[in-house]
């Protein structure tokens, strides 16, 4: 029996899937060929109906995330720093406070949001728009800052309200699309994030030619106008109404059927404290953390001070031309980005490609390392590898935390933790990568090729932990159901 990708699949064959995918202990697991049913079943129109209603607003919300977080570094390069009477070291808190925040407040977020989901009906679409809100309020707030504390203030609360975007739409999307399918929409987040910035390039761009007046200087216009932005896109994104699959008003019964048979997530009946200890038992979990943690290192010296890299190799030119070179690299890191989340979803393989990531980051870094080796072409092209290879990376590790929680529970635990842990790496950017050293931040280079290098070798013990556990496995016919109702995954997914 088989179903056009073109046709509604039926109850009766949708009640065959969930036959097939739900095996008992005593039953080998579905075959290839009873997977292929329901597979066949999300079909193009069920895959662009949820694009639509979720990766839709998810995009923008991710755009306007890090767009809050990283345009303190146009700002940096134009007259914030003489304004407000800033030195290197507050600098560095102003750039970092914010990843404080990150860390102690994503696990919380997520948890608040599935709380106030199950208690009061509040949507996770409609809790992460409205702190959007709030980040664009505070955002605007910075245009006004007058002093160093102030900045200081508000970047805190950029934190607060910045905590529960990535993890809560890294959460929700894990809900809804299968493993062949979801690493292309966790790409179109990391997207989502290049394209912010892009855009705050180009508008610091346009910006900085504006002239001081009424107190109003170019890096205060940036605060205002992206602040505005934010605010108005949170508000609009406050009447999508997404919240668990099962509850979905835009889903059929049957399309939600089809979501439920592919989605490896079910509910658990051993409570919190056990799911919380099958969670944190599991060693891959902190596996993506370190992980996390040494890749946004480079994620965060990219998006902050990549312009201050290219001011480095072109000492001569003004800060319009430098913001002009910023944009192309984020530019292939979209085509880069979505090329490689294509491929893995094809292939249904995502450490391959982490792997491939890693090696492009380490042949940028060793060659910025030794600025005055190479000339400022090859340097700008050491950039680009740097640059691409995190953005390969990063999702990659998205998913595979996603794909390797077995529960609804352990997923929106999974996606806040390794994501707020892993913002430690910001830290770690804003750290190594002083403005006492500049321009060329060579002990930045060798430091970021380091962690980078460690990440190499993780991803790779990491995959092997993966493919003996499912020999294992496999050998002792654990992959059931009663894996499934306990909270332990059945099988991993590399």
């Amino acid at each position: 029996m088989s179903v056009s990708p073109t046709q509604k699949p039926l109850p009766d064959q949708v009640a065959m899937a969930l036959n097939d995918t739900e095996t008992t202990s005593s039953e080998k697991p579905a075959s290839s060929i009873h997977r292929s049913l329901p597979m066949a079943a999300f079909n193009a129109r069920l895959c662009s109906k949820l694009d639509l209603r979720i990766l839709t607003p998810m995009f923008f919300l991710n755009f306007l995330s890090l767009m809050g977080r990283t345009n303190i570094g146009a700002a940096l390069i134009q007259h914030l720093p003489k304004d407000l009477k800033l030195d290197a070291m507050k600098i560095f808190l102003v750039v970092s406070i914010p990843l404080v925040m990150l860390i102690l407040f994503e696990v919380p977020s997520n948890l608040i949001m599935k709380w106030l989901e199950s208690r009061f009906g509040l949507s996770y679409m409609r809790y992460l728009s409205l702190i959007t809100v709030g980040l664009g309020l505070v955002t605007l707030g910075q245009a006004f800052d007058q002093s160093y504390a102030a900045l200081l203030a508000t970047r805190f609360l950029v934190g607060i309200f910045d905590s529960g975007l990535m993890p809560g739409c890294v959460f929700v999307l894990s809900l809804y699309y299968p493993s062949v399918h979801l690493q292309w929409r966790m790409s179109m987040l990391m997207v989502a994030n290049i394209v912010s910035n892009i855009i705050s390039n180009i508008l610091a761009y346009g910006i900085s030619n504006i002239h001081a007046s009424n107190g109003y200087s170019g890096w205060r216009w940036i605060f205002m106008v992206e602040g505005l932005l934010t605010i108005a896109i949170g508000a609009i994104c406050v009447w999508s109404d997404i919240g668990r699959p099962e509850k979905s008003t835009f889903l059929s019964h049957e399309e939600k059927d089809v979501i439920h048979s592919l989605v490896e997530s079910r509910t658990s009946t051993i409570g919190i404290a056990a799911e919380l200890k099958v969670f944190f038992s599991n060693p891959l979990n902190y596996a993506w953390a370190a992980l996390y943690v040494f890749t946004c290192t480079t994620l965060y010296s990219v998006a902050i001070f990549a312009p201050s890299f290219v001011q480095a190799f072109h000492p001569d030119w003004k800060v319009p031309q430098v913001q002009g070179q910023v944009v192309p690299i984020f530019v292939v890191d979209c085509v880069v980005c979505l090329l490689a989340g294509w491929a893995s979803d094809r292939l249904n393989h995502r450490s391959g490609f982490a792997l491939a990531g890693y090696v492009l980051t380490i042949i940028g870094y060793a060659m910025l390392r030794v600025p005055n080796r190479f000339s400022p072409a090859i340097q700008m092209l050491a950039l680009y590898f740097v640059s691409m290879g995190t953005y390969i990376s990063l999702p990659m590790i998205w998913a595979l935390t996603q794909l390797n929680s077995a529960t609804p529970f352990q997923k929106a635990l999974g996606s806040a933790f390794v994501i707020g842990v892993g913002n430690v790496g910001g830290f770690v950017s804003a750290w190594i990568f002083r403005s006492s050293e500049a321009p060329h931040y060579s002990a930045g280079m060798t430091d970021g090729l380091i962690l980078t290098c460690v990440a190499t070798g993780l991803i790779i013990v990491a995959w092997v932990y993966m493919k003996m556990a499912n020999r294992r496995i496999s050998e002792t016919k654990d992959e059931s159901n009663e894996g499934l109702a306990s909270g332990v995954v059945t099988k991993f997914r590399c």
